[in-house]
């Protein structure tokens, strides 16, 4: 990591955490109420809703306040997991964040993280900007940049499957509109933190609902809307060996960009593409319900493949699609019917198959728990199967057995909740099941290295998330 920040990029850094310590210690119960007057926060069935608006700071002075106590846990837990599980020290971390993303991070960002800062510190928090930029590209760090720069490779290459997803529109369903699900896969101490649901409403853009943990501006986990109608979702790629340039613009910032400002699948896509750095390489799968056309952007550090379609589907788990890519930057047994990744397709393959022209809501929820594996020929929850169980199957991932990785959630949106400003929610594993972190380390004491931040992940029910427009 060289010296890459320019002094005007310094300069602003420094105003900016003057600017924060100033406000932390001068906010009046008043002023703090005053502050807070449009917005608000909700506890569902294990989420947590949170509207923001305003200017960039004022919206991120909410965040801050109204999730502080979550912030200062996720900052906890990440630079336990920093340590523990990726080897790296925190001090690594914030030499990252303050050389090579902190200066790629637009003005209109920076305010909004300075005022995530100031709003936690006025709620008796202890925290940094820099902190807050590491919450912003932790995973990115941690799968992408640091191994890239150092002799821990293994990042790249690896084959711990996260998430399920597809999208469908036209005569694939059943009113011929878009239907959209997703349920995030992670390590389940790293996932225990990502149920927020975070409503901006800006000056300048579109409003947006985007999953995400405490602290973040955009989507960890990649569930986003605006009020123009996209609608985003993603699965990231395994065995991806393309590597990354950081001389572009953060994952983290074009996503937030992209969501904010655009009106159509092309000007996303353009977004996206801008200052592209390789970190997050996914399939991301992309809706207008303006149109009701769909689109599958796979995208690399040198390759990316654009598919789109207003009658069909797409849909997403961990594998690249286009053989080019799969060529050129993984590393990968796309044969191998024993990998989740290429289990799971046959299985979407098959959901999709089965229920063309039924799709709606109620089944996108039950595929989302589905628990058909098709590397078994059976019913049983696994690494392999749509809702995720690494940690019930005795096949390796990432080298291991038993891993504690799978599915953390599910969401579900179709064209006509996205006009309502709805979405189903589930917080834990789709199916139901729930994670009981002692008797999981009872059962599996090979993993006690991560009992510092090992935590429940209770199922919960469906839940129907309305906010209000």
């Amino acid at each position: 990591m060289k010296g890459l920040v320019k002094k005007g990029a310094f300069l602003f850094s420094l105003s900016l955490l003057l600017l924060i310590t100033v406000s932390a210690s001068n906010h009046s119960a008043s002023i703090i109420e005053k502050k807070l007057l449009r917005a608000y926060r909700l506890e569902r069935n294990g989420w947590i809703i949170v509207h923001i608006e305003g200017a960039p700071y004022d919206r991120g002075f909410q965040h801050g306040y109204l999730l502080a106590p979550e912030i200062e846990k996720e900052l906890a837990r990440l630079k336990k997991i920093a340590k523990l599980h990726y080897k790296f020290d925190w001090s690594t971390y914030r030499e990252a964040a303050e050389k090579v993303y902190l200066p790629r991070i637009p003005e209109e960002y920076r305010k909004e993280m300075a005022g995530i800062v100031a709003g936690a510190r006025a709620n008796g928090i202890s925290l940094d900007l820099v902190d807050i930029v590491i919450i912003n590209n932790f995973y990115q760090m941690s799968w992408y940049y640091l191994p890239s720069v150092s002799r821990k490779k293994t990042a790249l290459l690896t084959k711990a499957e996260k998430c399920s997803a597809f999208i469908a529109t036209g005569e694939a369903t059943r009113d011929g509109k878009i239907v959209m699900a997703h349920n995030t896969w992670l390590l389940y101490p790293m996932g225990v933190d990502w149920n927020i649901i975070l409503d901006i409403k800006p000056t300048k853009g579109h409003r947006m609902i985007t999953q995400t943990c405490p602290g973040s501006i955009h989507s960890g986990p990649d569930w986003i809307v605006n009020d123009a109608g996209i609608m985003v979702t993603e699965t990231t790629i395994s065995g991806y060996t393309g590597g990354v340039d950081m001389n572009g613009i953060p994952e983290s910032i074009r996503l937030r960009k992209a969501t904010q400002y655009a009106d159509s699948i092309d000007e996303w896509v353009a977004i996206m593409l801008e200052g592209n750095t390789g970190e997050y390489a996914n399939d991301w799968l992309i809706g207008d319900a303006k149109t009701g056309e769909i689109a599958r952007l796979e995208l690399g550090l040198r390759h990316h493949k654009l598919w789109r379609t207003k009658s069909g589907a797409y849909y997403g788990c961990n594998i690249a699609m286009d053989p080019e890519f799969r060529k050129a930057e993984t590393k990968y047994d796309y044969e191998n019917k024993n990998l989740s990744g290429v289990a799971r397709a046959r299985r979407w393959e098959q959901l999709l198959k089965e229920n063309w022209g039924k799709i709606d809501a109620e089944l996108a929820k039950r595929f989302l728990a589905d628990h058909f594996d098709t590397s078994l020929g059976q019913e049983t929850p696994s690494g392999n199967t749509i809702c995720g169980h690494h940690d019930l199957d005795p096949r390796l991932s990432d080298g291991k057995p038993f891993r504690p990785v799978g599915a953390v959630d599910g969401k579900v949106i179709t064209t006509d909740m996205l006009l309502k400003w709805e979405m189903w929610a589930v917080w834990g594993h789709p199916c139901g099941i729930s994670f009981k972190a002692d008797q999981y380390l009872a059962k599996h004491p090979e993993e006690n290295y991560l009992k510092p931040v090992m935590e429940d992940i209770l199922a919960h029910p469906w839940t129907l998330i309305k906010i209000k427009r």
